[in-house]
């Protein structure tokens, strides 16, 4: 859906076209308040917002983002409103001073400090448009060739690290009695099972075969994935 096609690019006039509609993107009714204040150029504004765009072509993919810059990089996005995901984990601020008493917000700490995980449809100016955020390096796999990830592998490590509650409820209607899934830690690794039932919000019971036995054990949901 998002193919857009650059007519021009310089600083007075430029327009993106939208092959499945013919639509122009005016790009001054994407301009920012944010990317006025820090000043971003017409040209990677336009970039940028057809970075946004969506449509069914979208995949997840890994961006690759320099050190110490995860927040940064997850606001700037946000902006944008590119789809995203920065897995990350919530802690107590410090408190400073004699402050006994003051409420503090909780601070975000990434959990995988260099990535975050972006829906976007691959395409040269989706890549461009997302390398104009400072702090980008570009997606695993490189612009020409990156490597998309299964939507379902991300809830996953939501639903281990983030205990998030949507991304539990998404895997647990994904699975139902008698399906087939590939257990994906511990001892049994590697191993395929059947679902037996769903024991509750974030566990499931699956029958295994081990040695010729059929053997029943509970994996959390985060540790199975549905086999195709």
């Amino acid at each position: 859906m998002m193919r857009a096609d650059v007519k021009r690019l310089n600083e007075r006039e430029h327009v993106f076209v939208d092959r499945s509609t013919g639509e122009i993107i005016n790009v001054d009714r994407a301009w920012q308040k944010s990317d006025k204040r820090i000043k971003v150029r017409r040209r990677d504004q336009a970039l940028l917002a057809a970075a946004g765009m969506d449509g069914p072509e979208a995949h997840w993919y890994v961006l690759r983002v320099e050190d110490r810059t995860d927040i940064a990089v997850d606001k700037s996005l946000e902006e944008a409103n590119v789809e995203r995901v920065m897995l990350h984990t919530e802690v107590e601020a410090k408190r400073r001073g004699r402050r006994k008493y003051q409420s503090l917000e909780p601070v975000r700490i990434p959990s995988f400090p260099g990535y975050i995980f972006v829906k976007v449809v691959s395409c040269p100016v989706t890549w461009a448009g997302l390398r104009t955020i400072e702090g980008v390096l570009g997606p695993i796999g490189g612009c020409d060739n990156p490597s998309p990830v299964k939507e379902q592998e991300i809830l996953k490590f939501q639903a281990r690290i983030e205990k998030d509650p949507e991304a539990i409820r998404l895997l647990t209607n994904a699975l139902k009695a008698g399906d087939k899934v590939a257990i994906d830690s511990g001892p049994f690794a590697g191993f395929e099972a059947v679902v037996l039932m769903l024991n509750d919000k974030h566990r499931v019971s699956v029958e295994v075969d081990i040695f010729g036995r059929k053997t029943a054990i509970g994996f959390d949901l985060a540790d199975v994935t549905k086999l195709d």
